[in-house]
């Protein structure tokens, strides 16, 4: 099975695409002749009884998963059993080596795109031609730095908003942030705070990035985006450490449909979390 993650990495902000709902994309699965979907994890629930029922219907089905995740004894025996059912109903399976987090699916001519891993709802979904994956940077190291090299135009007066499930000081957008900062350039950063430990060292980096004029919040979302002016990057790249041949997503994009709902997302984010304290969750 081929592998979604690989494809050429580059950075294209004027493609044109939109976001879909998690019901669009069942629906999209639902008509699928062919379907091609990768993810870091994927829990039981309607996208994986979907697949299984494309499968069944006759659709070509393939999903590979990771076979190595970070926390591997939970989320590993997980995919295991994952992998298990699919394959059961007829789906071609595969675990893919290495630092895999990407997320990913091609339903005939279209991809779609998640920033976390098919969840049953409320997932930010980004929907484009498959024609256009010439637009994705697919690798952690370049999703990051398309990331990176959108904060780095913002100039004393901007604004940037940040979300990220986890963070650290291995991340080129730590530096960014950093920068940013000691140009006056305002910054609200939400991290996800069910992964946040006093004393680690995402503990330790957002206290950093709070004492040098960030403002820093700990919310529920695990989404992964930054805003900056018309423009916005989303991925499924976590703003921490760049393993070798770590597999994921990114891109960015000024179409301000996507640029507006991103927006309000992240304000129902940021309003909903509370200010960080090192050390305390």
């Amino acid at each position: 099975m081929r592998d979604l993650s690989q494809r050429p990495n580059g950075v294209n902000d004027t493609v044109m695409l939109t976001l879909a709902t998690t019901s669009e994309f069942l629906a999209a699965l639902q008509r699928a002749r062919h379907i091609e979907l990768a993810s870091y994890a994927l829990a039981p629930g309607p996208v994986e009884a979907a697949l299984i029922a494309a499968a069944r219907r006759g659709a070509a089905v393939s999903v590979t998963l990771a076979g190595a995740p970070f926390a591997s004894a939970g989320p590993a025996a997980a995919n295991a059993c994952a992998l298990a059912r699919l394959r059961e109903a007829g789906v071609r399976v595969a675990r893919s080596a290495g630092a895999f987090h990407t997320k990913c699916a091609r339903v005939d001519g279209a991809l779609y795109l998640d920033d976390r891993n098919w969840s049953a709802n409320g997932d930010t979904i980004v929907r484009l031609s498959a024609s256009d994956r010439g637009a994705l940077a697919t690798d952690k190291r370049s999703a990051l730095a398309a990331e990176a090299a959108l904060l780095a135009t913002a100039r004393r007066g901007a604004r940037v908003e940040i979300e990220s499930e986890s963070f650290g000081f291995g991340s080129p957008i730590y530096a960014a942030l950093r920068g940013l900062a000691a140009r006056g350039v305002a910054v609200r950063l939400c991290v996800a705070r069910a992964d946040l430990q006093a004393g680690s060292a995402e503990d330790r980096a957002l206290a950093d990035l709070a004492a040098a004029g960030v403002s820093v919040r700990l919310g529920a979302s695990c989404e992964k985006f930054a805003l900056l002016g018309e423009r916005a990057w989303i991925g499924s790249a976590n703003a921490t450490y760049i393993a070798p041949g770590a597999r994921d997503w990114g891109l960015q994009t000024r179409v301000a449909p996507v640029r507006a709902q991103l927006q309000r997302r992240f304000e129902r984010t940021w309003a909903r979390a509370r200010d960080f304290v090192s050390g305390g969750r």
